[in-house]
């Protein structure tokens, strides 16, 4: 198996578990207050990785907007997925933000030129198929 098929292993199921305790820590607090700890985990994870590797983040450093852009775009998704959570049941909302990576290939298709197989296209199909069937 290659590398990047385990590392999306190990990410999915981070993500999983990730957004079950969210709904776990919304039956004791409010949604405000478990973003605040989730931001706060978020920063253990972004100290540990800075300390580890700041001389290839600090060498010749300039800032990048679109990384910016994707941190604030997952920080707000982050806030307003938390807000759903505490009034909607997970095992409907977590598959419908689970088609994010479909909104990630259109936009490369559009914007960057990249090209789908007829399988990666179907699979887009089947994705966006599947959560249709599951918030109904």
């Amino acid at each position: 198996m290659k590398g990047w098929v385990i590392i999306g292993i190990f990410v999915m199921f981070l993500w999983g578990i990730g957004s079950f305790f969210g709904k776990i820590a919304l039956f004791k607090d409010t949604p405000y207050r478990v973003y605040l700890f989730e931001g706060m985990g978020t920063l253990v994870v972004l100290t540990v990785f800075v300390l580890l590797k700041r001389s290839d983040i600090f060498t010749d450093f300039h800032l990048n907007y679109p990384a910016l852009l994707m941190g604030l775009s997952w920080g707000v998704g982050t806030v307003l997925f938390i807000l759903a959570l505490d009034s909607v049941r997970l095992s409907v909302f977590v598959p419908l933000t689970a088609l994010y990576p479909a909104v990630t290939v259109l936009l490369s298709v559009a914007f960057l030129k990249e090209e789908l197989e007829l399988r990666e296209a179907v699979g887009v199909f089947l994705a966006i198929i599947s959560v249709l069937i599951l918030s109904r």
